[in-house]
């Protein structure tokens, strides 16, 4: 027969009794079906079963299974994710840095001081195994918003196309401060990647701040919109609106009559909404008429009005002027007969 000291009994007891302590210590593995979610290009999304009440964390394991190693890639693999404590039988992860169309495997364990659970074992698409989708929504275009050709109503825009994807661009425009839409501009696809693209905006407001997002979109979906960040770079002003030019001096006069006359002048203005004439009794100097005339498209053009309903026998002058929504022009300065002065028969 073996002796065996008391003493050395307590030892041996009480290494049985904590290794029997840690081994009932290790954390439950997590439940069998890892759910997984919200699957992109580069990421997903995961959801494991809590079994146990005693972890310290869960650590993800994440596979390529086409040769079925830890994915070198994925810094650090392991993922490690804290105890539940949200009071849910759940826990999530959220997995990136992940590459397009690429098929993956996640298993699962629990962890405290004690040790680590058996895992959980990938079973099916969505459980515990997923593929990663392909790359389809383009990229956003170059973040560089150049904006020329600024006016009183509108402005010009140019950007990097930086997909080969594309089905078109979307160029929205903003009041900037207020945030409100204005206009969005539809564009369709004519470009390679790399080129630069085009746009000009029109009826904004006069002497407004507005500020340009671009993005690229697809059948997928719709990319990053550029983030306006300065003057002339998706955000500019529109100009405030400039007195028109005061027509031509010389005021034309023709077919004079009794009680009318015709008169002609130059317009000098590429801004005006339309011209107001003004007849005057050269004698009393009186303002006994005010024509309104319409403005006409272009500039270094002639316009033309009929004055009626003046007196016989009597001098009148005549002086013009072009005005806008913002101001109106000085007047023409009528200096002799024929020019902007006449007497009627």
């Amino acid at each position: 027969m073996f002796k065996v000291s008391v003493k050395k009994l307590l030892v041996l007891s009480s290494v049985l009794s904590s290794s029997l302590l840690m081994a009932t210590n290790v954390p439950n593995a997590p439940g069998s079906y890892v759910g997984v979610w919200n699957v992109t290009p580069t990421s997903a999304r995961i959801s494991i079963l809590d079994n146990s009440s005693n972890e310290d964390g869960f650590k993800v394991y994440v596979y390529n299974n086409t040769n079925g190693v830890l994915d070198s890639s994925i810094s650090p693999n392991p993922i490690i994710v804290p105890k539940n404590d949200s009071g849910s039988i759940y826990q999530y992860a959220d997995i990136l840095n992940l590459e397009p169309n690429q098929f993956y495997e996640v298993k699962v364990t629990a962890f405290n001081d004690a040790g680590e659970s058996s895992a959980t074992n990938p079973s099916s698409e969505n459980g515990g195994r997923f593929t990663t989708q392909e790359v389809c929504t383009p990229e956003m275009p170059g973040e560089y918003v150049g904006v020329w050709n600024v006016t009183e109503y509108g402005a010009r825009i140019s950007f990097k196309d930086n997909s080969d994807n594309e089905d078109g661009f979307k160029v929205y425009v903003y009041k900037y401060g207020t945030n409100e839409l204005v206009k969005t501009l539809d564009l369709d696809h004519t470009y390679q990647n790399g080129d630069y693209v085009y746009a000009d905006i029109f009826c904004l407001e006069p002497n407004t701040l507005y500020q340009v997002k671009v993005t690229a979109y697809n059948s997928c979906g719709e990319s990053k919109a550029t983030t306006p960040s300065s003057e002339n770079n998706g955000r500019f002003k529109t100009e405030a609106i400039q007195c028109p030019a005061k027509p031509n001096d010389y005021v034309g006069v023709y077919n004079v009559t009794e009680n009318s006359a015709r008169i002609s002048f130059l317009d000098n203005a590429y801004n005006e909404d339309g011209f107001k004439v003004y007849v005057k009794n050269y004698a009393t100097g009186e303002i006994v008429k005010t024509i309104d005339v319409p403005a006409k498209e272009g500039v270094g053009k002639y316009q033309y009005a009929n004055i009626t309903g003046l007196e016989p026998n009597t001098v009148y002058q005549v002086a013009v002027s072009a005005y806008n929504c913002e101001c109106e022009s000085e007047k023409t300065t009528a200096s002799s007969e024929t020019n902007g002065q006449f007497r009627t028969k």
